[in-house]
C-alpha cells in the first residue's frame, strides 16, 4: 500500500512538472542603452544552452521565438520600435526548437504577452535550386557558423550554414516569407560577391531611375549561387500578439 502511494505521489509530480510549459533557468530583459549606429544593429545569437539578444525589438524576439520572419508577427507599432536585451540561460544543452518554446515562455511571463496564430494568403517567394545547380560546396569541416564581411571587395562569406540563414536573409531583403524549396539539408560554405554589380549600376546611366536592390539580389542569387526565387500568393502562418507590456517584469 505504502509503495502503492509512493508510486502514486510521483506520477502526480512528474505530471505537472511535464504540464509545464518550457521555461529557462535564468534570464535578464533589460530595456536596450544602444545609441547611435547601434540603434540599429539588433543580433540574436543562440548557443547550445541559451540564447542572447542585443538592442531587439520585441518584433525580432517574436519572430525568432515561434520560428517566423519578423514580417509575420502583428502587433502595435511600438513592438518594432522599442528595443531589448535579452540574456536567457537554460539548464543545460537543448535542441533549437525547444529554446525557442522557452522563450515564448519568457514572453509571456515578463512581457504578459498573448498571441494567436493566424493564417492569411499574401505574397511569399519561393526559393529554388536553378537551371545548372547549385555554385557553392558542402562544408569539408564542423563546427558553428562563421560570417566574414568584406566591405573593401563588397564580399560577404559564410562557413558551415544551412539553407535556412540564407531564407532568413532573403525574407528581411523581400520584406515577405522565403520558403526553401532546395531540398539543400546539409551545411555549405557560400561566397556572395556584390561588388560587380555595384560597378554595373554605377557604369549605367546615373540620370535613369535608381537601381532596385531586389533585382539586383534576384541576380546575384542566380549568378553566384545558382539558385531562384519564384514569387506566389500563399497561405502564410502569421503570430498575432493580442496583448503585450512595454515594461517588463523586473528581473
Amino acid at each position: 500500500m505504502v509503495r502503492g502511494l509512493i508510486l502514486t505521489l510521483a506520477a502526480s509530480a512528474f505530471a505537472q512538472e511535464a504540464g509545464k510549459p518550457p521555461a529557462f533557468d535564468v534570464a535578464s530583459v533589460r530595456v536596450s542603452q544602444a545609441g547611435g549606429r547601434e540603434r540599429g544593429r539588433e543580433t540574436i545569437t543562440p548557443s547550445p544552452d541559451g540564447v542572447i539578444m542585443r538592442n531587439v525589438s520585441l518584433r525580432a524576439c517574436t519572430g525568432w521565438a515561434y520560428h517566423v520572419v519578423s514580417y509575420q508577427v502583428n502587433g502595435p507599432d511600438w513592438i518594432g520600435n522599442d528595443r531589448y536585451d535579452i540574456v536567457a540561460k537554460a539548464a543545460g544543452a537543448v535542441p533549437e526548437d525547444r529554446l525557442r518554446a522557452m522563450m515564448q515562455t519568457l514572453l509571456a511571463e515578463r512581457f504578459k504577452m498573448t498571441s494567436h496564430r493566424q493564417t492569411r494568403e499574401m505574397q511569399a517567394y519561393l526559393l529554388q535550386v536553378a537551371k545548372g545547380g547549385p555554385k557553392f560546396k558542402e562544408s569539408a569541416s564542423d563546427g558553428e557558423s562563421d560570417i566574414q564581411p568584406d566591405p573593401k571587395t563588397m564580399t560577404v562569406s559564410v562557413q558551415r550554414t544551412g539553407i535556412p540563414f540564407l531564407t532568413d536573409v532573403l525574407s528581411n531583403v523581400f520584406r515577405a516569407p522565403v520558403i526553401d524549396q532546395t531540398g539543400l539539408t546539409g551545411k555549405y560554405d557560400i561566397t556572395i560577391n556584390m561588388g560587380k554589380y555595384l560597378l554595373d549600376i554605377r557604369a549605367g546611366d546615373s540620370s535613369g531611375p535608381p537601381p532596385d536592390p531586389q533585382a539586383i539580389v534576384l541576380r546575384g542569387l542566380q549568378e553566384e549561387l545558382g539558385l531562384k526565387l519564384e514569387a506566389k500568393k500563399m497561405p502564410v502562418d502569421l503570430v498575432v500578439i493580442d496583448r503585450v507590456e512595454k515594461v517588463p517584469v523586473e528581473n
